[in-house]
């Protein structure tokens, strides 16, 4: 958990993950940051002690909003009708992955963060972003029990595993391509996971 920060403190990190999101770690500049938040270079030390220090702080905020964002869409889904089957599961995260992108500076900072980290915050940034895709993987896990509770858990954690698999295809498609081509990626891989699916509910 993290400690509770000042008013100044949380203006820094909502800069600063707009500049690390568009510039990456080595071409930021504190200089640069502390302009933005409206002080001095000096002032932004007295509340980081350094590039990483803050860089880790915005990090550990990206990875809490996004688990909020995902729990939220998990929680929306389940709301929705127990009989849609097990096509919908872990939907409703791919479907806003797109326009939350451009949205969450937060995302696009984690993103940029999680395919290109700091090499020397490699194993922070490696640590923090697996329990994000950890519990990823729990609540589209619990998703296919509720809606499919006559698979079989070893074709469930299949069917985890490819997921996962979905969604960092969607996440390289965001970063690198912009998500030009993201909606036509993520039809053909649901339409494959889906017709997957129902013949495994079909055989269970």
């Amino acid at each position: 958990m993290m400690k509770k920060r000042s008013a100044s403190a949380d203006n820094i990190c909502a800069v600063a993950v707009v500049h690390f999101s568009e510039h990456g770690y080595d071409a930021s500049s504190l200089s640069d940051i502390a302009e933005q938040a409206g002080m001095r270079k000096a002032s932004l030390y007295s509340h980081f002690a350094g590039k990483d220090a803050l860089f880790l702080d915005v990090f550990a905020d990206a990875l809490a909003e996004e688990q909020a964002f995902m729990d939220g869409c998990f929680a929306d889904e389940a709301s929705l009708a127990a009989n849609a089957g097990g096509q919908l599961a872990g939907s409703l995260y791919c479907d806003r992955m797109a326009q939350r992108y451009a949205d969450s500076a937060h995302l696009r900072f984690l993103l940029r963060t999680a395919y290109l980290p700091p090499a020397s915050l490699r194993v922070e940034v490696g640590t923090g972003y697996e329990m994000l895709l950890a519990q990823l993987q729990r609540h589209y896990v619990a998703s296919l029990r509720r809606l499919v509770p006559s698979l079989p858990p070893q074709r469930i954690e299949l069917y985890a595993q490819a997921y996962l698999g979905i969604v960092d295809s969607l996440h390289v498609e965001l970063i690198y391509a912009g998500g030009a081509t993201l909606q036509q990626r993520h039809a053909a891989l649901w339409q494959i996971l889906s017709d997957s699916l129902a013949l495994a509910v079909q055989s269970a």
